[in-house]
């Protein structure tokens, strides 16, 4: 009899056993590329029919029901049903990408000038303050921040940076010089009249310390992932990210970063191709490809040559500032949309 009875629960527990395996998302996005203006269609998958209760649905934490058109939200997204099934909570994930609903424009560029750069400078970040280009240079031992006369080539102010650290992207916000490390997971603001170092600030929801520019309101900031992140001004804090995406593929590998005119221009380090992406830094879209060939053939070719990486505006001259890696010259660039 007690054996019997011992089978029964067994039996009994089973029956009422629900597991989240029970249960799946689908969308139309598993199967199409969703793009902006673009309708979600979603629905919980209940083969087992069990009772479900409080069923919700959200898209990055936002309540959604039944249907939901794409307005703004780029790249990986987050679906999630919550419900519960007896007196027992779920929570069921999926995701999917939106893709933007148009392939960004294609552009070339017009050489107005070449300079001497230090080929011994492993370029990071490139930018003008103040009429004076500064650099950010990487390499463990040698990283720095220094001056630049843009014409001549010539180091006028350089700080070497400890040893311990990889220097990276430079931007400068609030008349002070913010410069990243790679791996160190912290960043430096300086005077940039003298280099003193003001103060430091860390990052930890990013995964690492890649491209830096800013609008005088938003810092952006590249780590490495598909993510532009959105960095406070004053603290520094990650307040959140937008993902970069083209009409169909979601990119990552973003490097050295421009702000213009309204608009990221942004080094990518991947395929060994001298490209930048222009960026919508609202949503990541990338709405432009600036093709960059025959520039790495024009600096003199030796062994630790890299790849195209640096690019600044100088807004009075109007043109772009772009060069690379131990590269050997600097180049004045108009960029221009290609026929």
């Amino acid at each position: 009899m007690r054996i019997l009875c011992f089978f029964l629960l067994i039996l009994l527990s089973g029956c009422s056993s629900i597991s989240p395996g029970h249960f799946s998302l689908s969308t139309n996005g598993d199967k199409n590329k969703l793009a902006i203006g673009d309708t979600l269609f979603f629905s919980l998958s209940n083969p087992k029919e069990h009772s479900l209760n409080d069923l919700r649905f959200s898209l990055n934490g936002r309540l959604i029901d039944g249907y939901y058109t794409i307005i703004e939200s780029l790249g990986n997204q987050r679906l999630v049903a919550d419900f519960k099934a007896g007196d027992k909570p779920f929570s069921i994930r999926e995701q999917f990408v939106v893709f933007a609903n148009k392939a960004p424009d294609i552009y070339t560029y017009k050489l107005i000038n070449s300079y001497p750069h230090d080929k011994d400078a492993y370029t990071q970040g490139l930018e003008f303050y103040q009429g004076i280009l500064y650099e950010s240079t990487g390499q463990y031992g040698l990283s720095s921040i220094r001056k630049t006369a843009f014409a001549t080539g010539e180091v006028i102010q350089k700080l070497p940076l400890d040893a311990s650290y990889f220097g990276e992207g430079l931007t400068f916000i609030n008349d002070e010089a913010v410069q990243l490390t790679w791996k160190e997971n912290l960043g430096f603001i300086y005077d940039p009249n003298n280099f003193k170092l003001l103060r430091s600030f860390n990052y930890d929801k990013s995964k690492e310390g890649w491209g830096l520019c800013n609008d005088g309101t938003i810092v952006y900031k590249t780590d490495g992932t598909e993510k532009l992140w959105k960095l406070d001004p004053i603290t520094f804090a990650e307040n959140g990210y937008v993902d970069i995406v083209t009409h169909n593929k979601i990119i990552s590998k973003v490097n050295e970063l421009e702000y213009a005119n309204g608009l990221i221009y942004a080094n990518t380090y991947q395929f060994n191709k001298e490209v930048v992406l222009i960026i919508k830094p609202t949503t990541g879209q990338v709405v432009g490809v600036v093709d960059f060939s025959g520039l790495k053939e024009q600096v003199t070719q030796h062994p630790q040559l890299d790849v195209f990486n640096g690019i600044a505006y100088h807004p009075k001259r109007n043109s772009f500032f772009v060069t690379g890696k131990y590269w050997d010259k600097l180049f004045e660039v108009e960029i221009v949309k290609k026929e």
